[in-house]
């Protein structure tokens, strides 16, 4: 009888078993064992920058910067609304992490169907799941996941395609791929990738009315979501910062409720000239060997390339031709978009990648279980997929801690103080950061708080009058309004008064420099008047630190961003202090930009030497290139300063 009993016993465990290796299954947990990670390590509140856009954007149903981005931001808002998890930052963060969770199970169905292996699949799709840039991406508000799902299921549906000839798949081949569009237009950087994939298959058919009538249904399948653009104009209107209301100075129209405003945005006009290829174009492709060992650390970087000569030796062109363009497609577009956050549009490579990787450990694995050493066990292929296993492990352990956002607050904690500190209710607060400003807007029309205060950037809108601080500063002074910043801007102390209040800001006094205490009429190098210097701060004394204001007036365009240079001479041409050399006006306004006839007041520290005579002593300025060493004149005295006793 117990021998009977056994396999009654062992049944419910063995169909157990059965039901956890099917693949569907395996897929489902894979997602929601990855979710369980990105909810755990997701940011818990309000982020800057493009994360901070989303998570207020999404939630009124409102527009976001270039290129709309409709289908993230309605799926977002919806998501927002329903899930009452925390505080609707924290939501658009946990989207993140549910679109990064769909899109690894479908990677693991991807790699399956390549290699019907489950365990290289599972490792390949753990892989990628824990590659820091792709994990980054699943704990913040962005636009990544989603789109590295639509990267997913595109190729999902492209194999099973190729495999099967099914229309089915074609359909949701053509279906998601016009949803994409209406979120992240870089998945039109795949379509070398699927030419390849699908070549062989399309020179093999013959033109005929059917295959017509087919194609202009995939391509009216692929058309119908682009209508959710519409949805630009449709809520321009409703879009509370579309204009900034600045009375009794004229409004910043941020978005042009028009159809050029609207063109502007779905058509990302404003980026193109972010395009090009140089010098960084190089340097960006010769950077990538070392963000491939980052992402898939040494041992994932020997997989790839060995599973890719696998696909080649099988014969399997296709797939390796599509993991292949695939890869180089996207390479070659980052290195010519410059934009500052381009290192988040790399994730699809090395989703491409860990196609070879899966490749790769499923021929090892296959070679042992064929070998006359080791078929009779599966002891040794249960070793070597642990082997391969540290691959996911190491990143995961490697990368918690830098990559766990749960405790990433310092966004609110920031303006929290900010909101305590006592500012008058129509305080404009700029910042030379569009990122810094972001969160604002967020607890603005999210939570309600400090409804009345303006937050402005360099860029905001279009045109000469948003391209800067200084400009921007001058653009808002008409208002009236008494003006802040979140930090000290070198930018503008060219040429406003700045006062730095107590509670860390810096108020902002629009008010061009006056005519210097001590006059010049030096020109140096024919193209800029020297007007002349005063003592901000501080008494020329022994062992006193001074700041002297040294301004200027271009005659003509400078060509150049110098720096400038204040030394102290004594009679005998004998250097006996020197300022702090910089660029005046820093990256944000060098001379480049400054206007002929334009009074500019440049400010340097110098610290006085504490055994310094009594006397007068030669003011000497130089202005020069840095990376040439060309000079705008010679080292030129400007005028004497007094050292008193």
């Amino acid at each position: 009888m117990k021998l009977q009993a056994e396999p009654s016993q062992r049944d419910p465990i063995e169909r157990a078993w059965q039901f956890a290796a099917r693949v569907p299954v395996l897929a489902i947990a894979l997602s929601a064992a990855t979710f369980g990670l990105y909810w755990r390590t997701a940011a818990p509140t309000v982020l800057p920058g493009d994360s901070g856009e989303l998570q207020f954007a999404a939630w009124g149903f409102w527009l976001a910067h270039p290129t709309g981005y409709p289908l993230y931001l309605i799926l977002g808002g919806i998501w927002q609304h329903v899930v009452q998890i925390g505080d609707p930052a924290f939501r658009m963060n946990l989207f993140s992490a549910f679109a990064a969770a769909l899109a690894v199970g479908v990677a693991f169905l991807v790699f399956w169907n390549i290699t019907r292996a489950r365990g290289a699949s599972l490792i390949a799709a753990l892989t990628f799941a824990v590659t820091p840039l792709f994990w980054s991406q699943a704990t913040r508000a962005e636009v990544y996941a989603l789109n590295s799902l639509f990267v997913a299921l595109l190729a999902l549906w492209g194999i099973l395609w190729r495999e099967t000839t099914e229309r089915k798949y074609a359909v949701a081949f053509a279906l998601t791929f016009g949803l994409s569009l209406t979120h992240h237009r870089t998945t039109i950087l795949l379509l070398p990738a699927f030419a390849a994939l699908f070549a062989e298959r399309v020179i093999s058919l013959r033109f005929t009315r059917a295959l017509a009538k087919r194609a202009l249904l995939y391509s009216v399948v692929a058309a119908v979501p682009l209508l959710l653009y519409l949805y630009i104009p449709l809520r321009a209107g409703a879009t509370p910062y579309a204009t900034i209301d600045l009375a009794p100075a004229a409004p910043i129209i941020v978005f042009e409720n028009s159809l050029r405003g609207w063109l502007s945005v779905i058509l990302g006009s404003g980026f193109s000239g972010a395009l090009a290829f140089d010098s960084a174009s190089l340097a960006a492709l010769g950077a990538f060997p070392n963000q491939w060992l980052a992402q898939l650390n040494a041992l994932g970087v020997l997989l790839t390339v060995f599973g890719f000569v696998v696909l080649v030796w099988q014969r399997k062109f296709a797939v390796a031709a599509f993991v292949l363009f695939g890869s180089i497609t996207f390479l070659l577009f980052n290195s010519i978009y410059q934009i500052g956050d381009i290192a988040d549009y790399y994730t699809p490579i090395f989703f491409f990648f860990c196609i070879a990787v899966a490749t790769g450990i499923a021929f090892l694995v296959q070679q042992l279980r064929a070998h006359a050493f080791t078929r009779a066990s599966t002891l040794p292929t249960i070793t070597l997929l642990a082997c391969f296993a540290l691959l996911p492990t190491q990143n995961l352990f490697n990368n918690f801690f830098a990559l766990d956002a749960a405790q990433r607050d310092a966004t609110r904690l920031t303006w929290a103080k900010i909101f305590a500190s006592p500012l008058p209710e129509d305080a404009i607060l700029i910042s030379n950061d569009r990122d810094e400003m972001t969160p604002l807007y967020y607890l603005q029309w999210v939570e309600k708080q400090k409804p009345n205060w303006r937050g402005l950037f360099p860029k905001i809108a279009q045109g000469a009058a948003y391209e800067n601080v200084i400009a921007l500063v001058q653009r808002v002074a008409a208002s009236q309004r008494p003006i802040y910043t979140l930090k000290p801007i070198p930018a503008l102390m060219l040429r406003y008064s700045i006062e730095e209040m107590s509670d860390g800001l810096w108020r902002v006094y629009p008010v061009t420099p006056g005519a210097p205490q001590y006059a010049s009429d030096v020109v140096l190098g024919a193209v800029m008047r020297v007007r002349g210097y005063s003592v901000l701060q501080g008494e020329p004394r022994a062992g006193e630190q001074v700041v002297l204001g040294i301004q200027y007036e271009p005659l003509k365009p400078l060509t150049r961003n110098y720096t400038t240079s204040v030394q102290l001479f004594n009679t005998n041409d004998a250097k006996i202090a020197q300022g702090n050399d910089h660029i005046p006006g820093d990256v944000e306004y060098p001379s480049s930009k400054w206007r002929v006839s334009q009074v500019i007041q440049d400010q340097f520290e110098i610290e006085l030497p504490p055994n310094l005579e009594a006397g007068n002593y030669k003011i000497m300025l130089r202005v020069y290139e840095p990376s040439s060493g060309d000079e705008l004149g010679e080292l030129t005295q400007v005028g004497t300063l007094e050292i008193r006793e």
